[in-house]
């Protein structure tokens, strides 16, 4: 039976690579660096961004034949550990849960094979014209369930 976290980010498998099906390197740059030499906050979202969006692209991209609209409703960072320039950056994603209208994307980011973050990110599809959740199709529901989250022995985020 998979043990319960209250609290999805305490499970100890998401700080292992092994549990994420998708992969994305990114570089730090020196233009995300701040004055105490670390990478700042705000490329850990950002790298979180291109590992959700890569997943997403063939969905959400402008020209896609069937473009849904799907928005980031909440946005979690559990920061572990300092980043710093210029080394590359691994982030894992995989979905941990799928509703009626959202999802949930888990990801880590690791840096020379250690775990420096965790985040967890709603997104929810909304309508193009009024701007109110709609269910998720069947075309966004097969591309989340390609990239379930592979926990063993934890449960999967809510």
């Amino acid at each position: 039976m998979p043990q319960h976290f209250d609290d999805p980010f305490d499970n100890p498998e998401r700080l292992g690579r092994r549990c994420y099906p998708h992969w994305l390197n990114e570089q730090i740059r020196w233009s995300d660096t701040d004055m105490a030499g670390h990478a700042n906050n705000l490329t850990f979202a950002a790298f979180c961004e291109a590992g959700r969006a890569l997943i997403l692209k063939d969905i959400i991209h402008p020209d896609a034949k069937n473009r849904s609209l799907l928005v980031v409703a909440e946005f979690r960072l559990r920061l572990l550990s300092e980043m710093h320039w210029p080394d590359v950056i691994d982030i894992g994603t995989g979905i941990s849960a799928i509703g009626n209208s959202s999802c949930v994307f888990a990801q880590a980011l690791f840096q020379d094979g250690h775990c420096v973050a965790v985040a967890d990110s709603r997104l929810v599809l909304i309508d193009d014209n009024t701007r109110q959740s709609r269910p998720l199709t069947t075309e966004i529901l097969n591309v989340l369930a390609s990239w379930k989250l592979e926990l063993l022995k934890g449960e999967s985020a809510q």
